[in-house]
């Protein structure tokens, strides 16, 4: 059985310098599993590899740092939109090419459906979009949509982490699956690298404290970079369906008012854009916990604390072991 190692975690972990380190050590090639890092021209805001200290070389569908492959960068135009069922087509397809290649796919990114569908495959992804139904929904406040949700069914929105409650595009995909099951059923569906290759599975951690204060210099980074002129290839409507700095800047740049703190300006910008981080900290989180938990069809999450001097070198010993064991049977 082929092997696959993955290396999951909230924002701000470090998840591709260590997916570089391992990739040198076990003749491997990264394949990131980001929302947003597959579109063209947006680097800085995405927090594609951009070392000073490193040798970049962009090429179709990846770029080469240092000689390392990192795979799924600059795969889409940013102001169309890249479903999850197009990543799984794409990624599946790569990762299928990195493994009969004969080297070690590394899979790194912290979107936990991206991860949740092309691991353990999700029903769904198949389904096409009813344009005229998501016209009208689109016009539907947030809590106008959880209301119709819950009406139309009640067990789908139970299921649902908070993240998802909380983000119209996915609440509006989940009203137009329930509608739609005639065609789902008769649909062939993704059924799930973890099925097909043995997947060690790696989550970095750390406290809220430290993911915020490395977050917090990210934004500041980023921001001296050219993000915010980075974005402006982007219309604002473009900028919002991607969110999280994006549909701040969007805000920024329209001059409109941003809960108690009035109109975003210049001086608060950086401040508004790290509470957002923050919250989509807290929100993958709560992800990986729920959705990634022990006893699922995928391998356990062996997670380690990016803070303890003894964390890399723990987790190249458990890589190696498991990269050089024969016996497969353990998936």
């Amino acid at each position: 059985m082929m092997k696959l190692l993955v290396i999951l975690g909230s924002t701000a972990t470090g998840k591709t310098d260590l997916g570089l380190m391992l990739a040198g050590k076990f003749n491997g090639e990264l394949v990131s599993a980001d929302s947003r890092q597959i579109y063209k021209g947006l680097d800085i805001g995405t927090g594609k590899y951009l070392s000073q200290k490193s040798k970049v070389k962009k090429q179709k569908y990846c770029w080469e740092v240092d000689g390392i492959r990192i795979w799924m960068y600059d795969m889409a135009d940013p102001r169309r939109q890249y479903t999850v069922a197009d990543y799984v087509k794409d990624a599946d397809r790569i990762i299928s090419d990195i493994a009969k290649r004969g080297k070690l796919p590394i899979l790194v990114g912290g979107t936990g459906l991206y991860l949740k569908a092309l691991l353990g495959g999700l029903p769904n992804l198949e389904i096409p979009i009813d344009k005229k139904l998501r016209k009208k929904l689109e016009k539907l406040s947030l809590n106008k949509l959880q209301e119709k949700l819950q009406e139309l069914s009640h067990g789908r929105w139970q299921s649902l982490n908070e993240s998802d409650k909380q983000n119209p595009r996915r609440l509006i995909r989940h009203i137009e699956l329930t509608t739609m099951y005639g065609y789902m059923n008769t649909r062939k569906q993704h059924i799930g690298l973890a099925r097909k290759f043995n997947v060690l599975k790696i989550g970095l951690s750390a406290s809220r404290e430290i993911l915020y204060k490395r977050a917090d210099e990210r934004v500041l980074a980023r921001i001296k970079q050219g993000m915010i002129d980075e974005a402006k290839i982007l219309s604002l409507k473009r900028m919002r369906d991607l969110g999280l700095e994006y549909g701040v800047i969007a805000d920024y740049l329209e001059g409109l008012p941003v809960g108690r703190q009035g109109k975003i300006k210049k001086e608060n910008l950086t401040s508004v854009l790290q509470g957002k981080i923050h919250g989509y900290i807290r929100r993958q989180l709560t992800w990986f916990k729920k959705d990634l938990p022990a006893g699922r069809q995928e391998r356990n999450v062996e997670w380690f604390d990016i803070t303890t001097k003894e964390f890399p070198g723990n987790v190249e010993k458990l890589a190696n072991a498991w990269y050089y064991h024969t016996d497969d049977s353990k998936n």
